[in-house]
Parts: C-alpha cells; structure tokens; sequence
C-alpha cells in the first residue's frame, strides 16, 4: 500500500502556532504514534493549550487513552503526531510530564502537510481491505441496472476509487450520483452515497500489471457518518507508518 500525497514543510513558528490553535479550537482528533521492531503504537490526544511564549503545546489524553499516552510519553525522547482533518503531521521533543492527566511537548522543528488534498489516500488495489458494492443504472444505449462488487483502488476520508471494463464504463459518467452504497473498511462496514468526480482510462504498462485498458471511477462521498469517517481515517494511519517518516527526513 503506498499514499498519493504531496507534502510541504512549514518551518514558520507563527504559521505554526495559527495551526495549532486551529486544531485545539476545533477540538480536533490528534494521534500520537511511534514504532517499535515494526510495529506502530498509537493512541489518541486532544490539545489542550498552545503556548507561544514556551514554545511548547499541552497535550490530554481523549477519554479512555490515559494507559497509552502514558505508555508512549513515558518511554522515549520525542513523539509523532498526526492530525488527520488538517493532514498535519510533526515530531516533538517531550519537555514534561505530568501523568496521567497531561504532557508538555516542545514545539517542532518544523510540520509537514498534505498540500492539494485534505486527505491521505491510500492505495489498496492489491489488498482487498476495502470494497463496495451497489446497484446503477444507465439508459444507454437502452435502459439496464447492474449490480457492482468493486475492491476499491485508493481510499481517502474524502472518497475513493474502483476499476471498470469498458463493458461496465457505460454505466459510470462524471457528476453522475451513486447512492446506498455498501462500503467495507477493513473491519467495519457503512452505508454512504457518492457522486463521481472523474474517470480516467488506464492503459496496460509493466508498472500496473494490467493486461487489457481500464477505466478508473474516482468518486467523492456526498453522505457519510462521522463515525465512518474517522474509521477511514484511523484505517489510513494504521497503514502508512512508513510513509509517515518523511517529516524525519
């Protein structure tokens, strides 16, 4: 699995106080993560003061995480943090701790953020993590309905996309609306409604594996629950620990 991202590092103190008070007014998710011999330790934190003058953040742990962040603030120098609604991610120095109630982090050296999109999109066409399944319909040339079982090709919280032959292009156009779409993620499965944003003809090459010409349905989620969102999102940290390093790099 491998993400579609492009990222920039911002190395400006001021720009990134603005972003983490916005994280903290938003009261937004914050995972902190690190990995040991391969595997990836996470637990979730909110913001709870951005203090400009020390350079550092005051950081809780959400309800039902006060083992985990004491686990990881207790037993290394630095920690990663990711904040997926604002694609940020940075490493900082531990400064202090006052467990299990809450921790002082020095500011980063710099972050790094996802530029173009919001989200991380995560190739998955060749795990078979997440599917969807649903029925459309075309009148041309006559009228038909066919129902779809589709392994996505890339995910993100925003959307995803699924592969279809040219026989089954004819039912996709662009602005086209598909609804009740059953989607599973991993372990978890949703009802959400879509709309497709792009298609795109994929020809065969050594890179894809293919052996015949494609088309790629890029949709975007016009209904989705909250909850489901955030499984997205957490699915996608779960898988990209390594892409993750860039912002030690």
């Amino acid at each position: 699995m491998t993400t579609d991202t492009k990222l920039k590092k911002v190395y400006d103190e001021s720009v990134m106080t603005g972003l983490f008070n916005g994280a903290k007014d938003a009261h937004m998710e914050v995972f902190i993560w690190k990995l040991v011999g391969g595997s990836k330790y996470l637990a979730n934190v909110k913001i709870e003061a951005v203090r400009k003058t020390r350079k550092d953040l005051c950081v809780v742990p959400a309800p039902g995480y006060e083992k985990q962040v004491q686990e990881l603030m207790g037993s290394q120098e630095f920690i990663d943090f990711y904040i997926p609604e604002s694609a940020l991610l940075f490493r900082c120095k531990i400064r202090q701790t006052e467990a299990p109630v809450r921790y002082y982090v020095c500011y980063p050296e710099f972050t790094a953020q996802v530029e173009r999109r919001k989200e991380f999109r995560l190739n998955v066409h060749d795990s078979a993590e997440v599917k969807v399944g649903f029925s459309k319909s075309t009148i041309d040339p006559r009228p038909m309905t066919q129902v779809f079982t589709k392994t996505c090709f890339d995910v993100s919280a925003g959307g995803f996309s699924f592969l279809v032959s040219r026989m089954e292009s004819k039912f996709f156009k662009i602005h086209d609306p598909i609804r009740n779409i059953d989607v599973k993620i991993g372990d978890r499965k949703a009802k959400v409604n879509a709309e497709i944003a792009l298609i795109k003809e994929i020809e065969p090459d050594q890179t894809n594996g293919l052996t015949y010409k494609v088309w790629r349905v890029c949709c975007r989620f016009s209904q989705i629950d909250h909850l489901t969102e955030k499984h997205i999102q957490r699915f996608i940290l779960e898988r990209i620990k390594d892409d993750l390093h860039v912002i030690n790099g």
